[in-house]
């Protein structure tokens, strides 16, 4: 059995490695130093018009290249009214399966020769449920070509065809909020200005406090295009900002609902070396035309049987008396991390909740009611559950409500339950939003905030010397957990 004073040093030991590498880690995270002038120089601009307006194709926190953020990953030619609403626009089709095609699709230096219903990087018109218009009741052909920037060609069979009818939409962008980014646009070469701007418009398909894809669309009077940043994020509560996860597959989204739509002249990708900012160096560009005119996932269960003898059902009997035992006696300890995990969890649903009951409303309005809840709630919730509240505690009530969650929990089963119940909470809410790769040192950040309220779960578990140890490093895991992200160090 572990003793408590190796568990208080075994608490020090972990949360002080824990955020001491979180540190040093996330300071590559930390934005550089604001540059002294703020005019953007031709040589790191591009120019999607030839002889036209020059574009600086990355987004910034502040007006100064110091501060860079994203790369923008997209470029749409066209009146910026007309863009806009092609963007926003909604494409209500369901379909269905029949019939028989082959096609095939190619790429020339960059260009994407566009085919029908399919996209630069395979994926099928209308999965995205962007823009495109169909007739109802028209049958459109479905190649499976993959056409590659590098202009290569992958050309497949496929044995059906799509039927597409009025229905209920895929997707649907509405305006969004979000933090203000900045980019620079020199239009002089048109008549205009040089100059920093903020997003003209942001919209946004998904949840503000949930995940997101999110498009933030930069232009200017002189030019005539649209310069497009579009991102897949989700909210972290830790960091009470959003936080990136994918850039490149969100443009191939976005350009695959342009591929051989009747405004559009030409879908292409261009090299512009636009690295960093998670960009691969290419450009997405749509040019209109002037104008006139679920995937469904099936789970496979496999079961293996046996033939079991009379001395391996005995053999099960017995494991089965110590397992019901076992549980039995840390029964709390189950409710202390299902109660965890709830309240974390439920703190993201009521948080998209709230943010689709007034879509007028700066979804940000409601931190102050939810962010407490994870702060202050979480903690405090593990503490409640893990007090024994013996006989001698003034607080009768809680007493009632303890012997209902079953009999006291020891300090080390209080440490992995608290621990265990906070990262499965983690686990389930990076899966819910689709997150399937997390950096190294939001890794460690949450790890060690799970081990510091399994250390507040173990020093609740019993209140006397070294139990007030272990909570009082656990507590002071938790507030360092919770301001090392707020103070950009991850």
């Amino acid at each position: 059995m572990v003793s408590r004073r190796a568990l208080l040093v075994a608490g020090i030991l972990t949360l002080t490695v824990g955020y001491v590498a979180v540190g040093g880690l996330g300071l590559g995270f930390v934005s550089p130093g604001v540059d002294d002038g703020s005019e953007v120089p031709q040589s790191k601009m591009i120019q999607p018009d030839d002889n036209g307006s020059y574009l600086w194709p990355y987004t910034s926190r502040n007006k100064t290249v110091g501060e860079r953020t994203l790369a923008v990953n997209l470029v749409i030619h066209g009146d910026d009214d007309r863009v806009r609403n092609l963007l926003t626009r909604q494409t209500r089709l369901t379909w269905q399966f029949s019939s028989t095609a082959n096609t095939t699709g190619n790429v020339t230096n960059g260009t994407v020769t566009p085919q029908p219903t399919r996209t630069a990087d395979g994926t099928t018109e209308n999965d995205s449920g962007l823009p495109g218009t169909v007739t109802p009741g028209e049958t459109a052909p479905q190649p499976e070509s993959v056409a590659t920037p590098n202009g290569t060609n992958e050309t497949n069979t496929t044995t059906e065809t799509r039927t597409f009818r009025p229905g209920d939409s895929i997707l649907e962008w509405s305006d969004a909020h979000g933090s203000t980014r900045y980019s620079y646009i020199d239009a002089r070469p048109n008549g205009g200005e040089a100059s920093w701007i903020d997003e003209s418009y942001q919209i946004h398909v998904g949840d503000y406090f949930g995940g997101r894809r999110h498009i933030r669309a930069y232009t200017k009077p002189a030019t005539n295009w649209t310069a497009v940043q579009i991102h897949k994020e989700y909210w972290d509560w830790f960091r009470l900002r959003h936080t990136v996860t994918d850039a490149r597959n969100s443009r191939n989204v976005l350009e695959s609902g342009f591929i051989d739509q009747p405004y559009v002249e030409r879908v292409s990708r261009e090299h512009y070396g636009v690295n960093g900012g998670m960009n691969d160096g290419w450009i997405s560009e749509i040019e209109l035309v002037p104008s006139a005119g679920s995937v469904l996932a099936g789970i496979g269960l496999v079961v293996a049987g046996g033939i079991l003898t009379r001395q391996t059902y005995q053999s099960i009997e017995t494991e089965g008396r110590r397992l019901v035992g076992w549980t039995y006696n840390n029964v709390r300890g189950f409710v202390l991390a299902g109660a965890v995990a709830a309240l974390y969890l439920s703190v993201r649903t009521l948080g998209i909740l709230l943010e689709g009951v007034a879509q007028s409303i700066d979804p940000r309005i409601y931190l102050a009611v939810l962010y407490p809840m994870i702060a202050v709630g979480v903690p405090l919730t593990a503490f409640l559950l893990a007090q024994p509240f013996g006989a001698t505690s003034r607080f009768e009530r809680l007493q009632r409500i303890s012997r209902l969650v079953g009999p006291r929990i020891e300090p080390q089963a209080a440490l992995v339950f608290g621990t265990l119940g906070l990262g499965a909470a983690f686990v389930l809410d990076f899966g819910g939003l689709g997150v399937s790769a997390v950096p190294v040192p939001l890794v460690i950040h949450r790890v060690s905030m799970a081990f510091a309220l399994g250390l507040i779960a173990a020093g609740a578990a019993k209140i006397d010397e070294q139990g007030a140890g272990l909570l009082v490093v656990g507590v002071l895991g938790w507030i360092i957990g919770l301001v090392m992200p707020l103070a950009g160090y991850l």
